[in-house]
């Protein structure tokens, strides 16, 4: 009568584990950094709806009015009190989740222009693309930045 065999050893060596996490960290080092980039461009995406929002309300406003905001020295104080109770304020929305993007509006001198811009906020405070405007003929840039700067930023997050 022969004896039953014992059954052979199971299991991971000590080595296999330690490559395969190795393995996972590397992989985990190159895919987060273009996560996060990609998460950040979503960001962007959704706060140039916001401000496209903001942009067709204050041509409703002009329509009404012949100007953008009240003339006088107050000429900011009515447009921007209308203006923050409006839904596209904050990006995103108010109740969609912590605000990403502040928007406001500065209505120039006269009430015949406008400029737009989305302050970053919360998880997109240091990102590199800036705080976008958009002005009442359409130009878009990001605040603070001019020159060849302005138009490389504009050219790589405005897209």
């Amino acid at each position: 009568m022969s004896r039953p065999r014992a059954a052979a050893p199971r299991g991971f060596t000590l080595i296999e584990v330690m490559i395969t996490v190795v393995v996972v960290g590397i992989l985990a080092a190159v895919a987060y950094p273009s996560y996060t980039a990609y998460v950040a461009r979503g960001h962007r995406t959704q706060v140039k709806v916001q401000l496209a929002a903001a942009q067709q309300w204050m041509e409703r406003y002009y329509s009404e009015r012949y100007f953008y905001g009240d003339r006088g020295e107050g000429a900011n104080a009515t447009v921007n009190t209308a203006f923050a109770s409006q839904g596209f304020a904050q990006s995103p929305s108010s109740g969609e989740g912590d605000a990403r993007y502040t928007l406001g509006v500065r209505v120039d001198a006269g009430g015949q222009g406008y400029t737009l811009t989305a302050t970053r906020q919360g998880t997109m405070r240091n990102d590199r693309c800036g705080d976008p405007t958009l002005t009442h003929t359409g130009v878009k840039g990001v605040a603070g930045k001019t020159g060849s700067e302005a138009a490389n930023l504009v050219a790589e997050c405005w897209r």
